[in-house]
């Protein structure tokens, strides 16, 4: 996709600073002017320094709950160099989904922006359960308005909070429906999905790198130590209105489907994400405390916060309001 070039566009930084970025000129910084340095790049996976000789098959493996055909846990992390936290996310195994915020805005609120984020769209999966939904709604239209009130709601918390000015936040989302998992995203906040040994993205970074890398600018290869990595195309809090990226994705059985903010992506390659999941199977407990491990290994520079859905069977109804909802819609 071609950019279009716009002078005066703002691009929003998830390194607690705000840039005005002119098409001719160079960028005017905002108040704080903290960069994060490059991640280390990934020379070969024999750089993944995992030690699970001393754990058994039972453990490597996981304790599948064959009651249930899909399984959810998160973690998140302050990391090595942050004073707080401002990530948050949350998930509902019986329900189906689950909802993953990074903010921005450092002292200005970013832990605040994310809180509201994750509040709001949590409250609208919930409120879905047990109510009735009207006719004509489908899932994506429950996603995507719910992560537009929550970018309305960041906005009127800032409004009512001088202090909060400038907070802003990215969000990734996932809910399935059937056999289909909805994704729903805005920002650089990634959802993956790895089966039979390959690791797909399956969101588009809303990012000044990533349109470089879709104009030929850059190669792949070569934004993984760019500079800007940061620096944000699209989030929630800077604007009234926000277009949200939503797709669906067919379930695979046995796949596993990770939420991440990009504490773990900056810090950890997509093959060493990869290689965590070939090596302890399906224990999701032990993948995700692999993956916030391995970035803190690698300096831990930002919070760090994962999401990972296993699905044991295909569902033909999946638990939940989504099942429920089905119906109605049929």
């Amino acid at each position: 996709m071609k950019r279009r070039r716009i002078s005066g566009a703002f691009f929003l930084s998830s390194d607690d600073r705000f840039e005005l970025r002119c098409s001719t000129r160079g960028s005017i910084d905002g108040q704080c002017g903290r960069r994060c340095s490059p991640p280390r790049p990934l020379t070969n996976q024999a750089d993944v320094r995992m030690d699970l000789s001393n754990l058994d098959d039972d453990v490597l493996n996981g304790f599948p709950d064959e009651d249930h055909p899909v399984s959810i846990v998160t973690r998140t992390d302050v990391g090595k160099l942050r004073s707080r936290n401002e990530d948050a996310v949350a998930a509902s195994e019986t329900n189906g989904w689950l909802v993953l915020a990074d903010g921005m805005g450092g002292y200005r609120g970013g832990d605040v922006a994310a809180r509201i984020v994750v509040n709001e769209v949590s409250a609208a999966f919930e409120q879905a359960a047990s109510a009735t939904i009207r006719i004509g709604r489908t899932i994506e239209d429950v996603l995507c308005e719910a992560i537009r009130t929550a970018n309305r709601a960041v906005l009127r918390e800032a409004c009512w909070r001088p202090s909060l000015a400038g907070m802003g936040s990215t969000v990734v989302a996932g809910a399935i429906d059937d056999g289909e998992l909805i994704v729903a995203h805005v920002g650089d906040s990634r959802a993956y999905c790895f089966a039979d040994g390959v690791l797909e993205q399956l969101t588009r970074d809303h990012s000044l790198l990533q349109e470089r890398i879709d104009e030929g600018m850059i190669s792949a290869a070569e934004a993984q130590t760019a500079p800007g990595r940061n620096l944000l195309t699209r989030a929630l809090g800077v604007a009234p209105e926000v277009e949200v990226a939503c797709m669906r994705h067919r379930l695979v059985r046995g796949g596993l489907y990770l939420l991440c903010s990009d504490g773990l992506t900056d810090m950890v390659d997509d093959s060493e994400i990869a290689l965590t999941f070939e090596s302890v199977g399906v224990n999701l407990d032990l993948a995700a405390d692999c993956l916030v491990q391995l970035a803190n290994d690698r300096g831990g520079r930002d919070n760090i916060t994962v999401a990972l859905l296993a699905v044991r069977e295909l569902p033909v109804h999946a638990d939940g309001w989504f099942g429920r909802l089905v119906v109605r819609l049929r």
